[in-house]
């Protein structure tokens, strides 16, 4: 199996509201080396604008649809030239000069310190315990990206983890969140994700280690995923990662447009309790999954 085939049993049922609270994904950008390269492809997929914040913003882009915030775009720098395309998760944070000391603390490493985004507010880059980039985003006049299930908004974020015991315990002590178990049919299996053996609902009986799979909050508080990704599903040398979803009308429809567009279909589309999902990949090679969300 390749990395893209990896459950996606976590996704939620798209929160509406957007009064996102601390240790929920907030926002998300898009790192490319070239971003007039990609823009096409987003506007044929999702309807996505995009303005130039100015050379005072390093030349960011912000991304649009009816007006609502998604999330945010540039062209790499020079000294990110050996970066792979790719879309990074920002978690939220009342003092991120905290949240960054903390992840230090707890073993993570601090890759952007504090870095004040006049009118807006800070952004910060981390390692985590378990490997994967993480963005941390503090607001001081700019609340983030709308969470408003419609066609083109982020919906679902999850880390593909190979380290899931240390970011279990990353996430729960850093960011307050309560991992919980889910079983094979996405219904929470009633454990605490962070103590739970191998052997628990929710585990790989075949094909490698790895496949637990746990939300970040019970019920309908859930706003991200934690997955035990199993490694040998993955080509070797992959690090864990964040991934975004968005929202799409038809999931094998905007595949085509994928295509049609210079980008590649990976995985899917495939059914599964929360939608029609599929694993996609822009003109650059940065991946992402597309969600047509569940009828009714």
């Amino acid at each position: 199996m390749t990395e893209n085939a990896v459950p996606t049993s976590g996704t939620p049922r798209y929160p509406e509201s957007t009064a996102i609270t601390a240790g929920s994904p907030v926002w998300v950008d898009l790192g490319v080396p070239d971003l007039g390269d990609v823009q096409g492809f987003y506007q044929s997929l999702f309807g996505w604008e995009f303005e130039d914040m100015g050379p005072d913003f390093a030349n960011y882009h912000m991304i649009t649809r009816n007006g609502a915030p998604v999330g945010g775009a540039m062209s790499q720098m020079e000294s990110d030239a050996d970066q792979p395309a790719a879309w990074t998760v920002y978690l939220k944070s009342d003092d991120i000069e905290k949240s960054l000391t903390d992840t230090a603390a707890a073993g993570g490493s601090v890759i952007v310190p504090a870095m004040p985004m006049p009118g807006l507010g800070s952004m910060g880059v981390v390692i985590t315990p378990g490997g994967e980039g993480m963005g941390i985003w503090q607001a001081d006049g700019f609340e983030g990206f709308v969470l408003d299930g419609a066609v083109g908004a982020p919906a679902w974020f999850e880390v593909m983890s190979f380290d899931y015991d240390a970011d279990a315990e990353y996430y729960r002590t850093v960011w307050g969140w309560e991992p919980t178990l889910l079983g094979e049919n996405g219904e929470e299996a009633g454990a605490d994700a962070g103590a739970v053996p191998s052997e628990q609902p929710g585990e790989a009986e075949e094909g490698g280690e790895g496949g637990r799979y746990a939300n970040n909050h019970p019920g309908e508080t859930a706003t991200a995923g934690l997955c035990d990704a199993p490694r040998d599903w993955f080509p070797e040398g992959t690090d864990s990662y964040w991934r975004p979803y968005f929202i799409v009308e038809n999931t094998d429809a905007a595949a085509d447009v994928v295509r049609a567009q210079g980008g590649s279909v990976l995985d899917g589309p495939m059914d599964t309790p929360f939608g029609r999902l599929a694993t996609v990949a822009d003109p650059a090679g940065a991946t992402f999954q597309i969600s047509e969300l569940p009828a009714g």
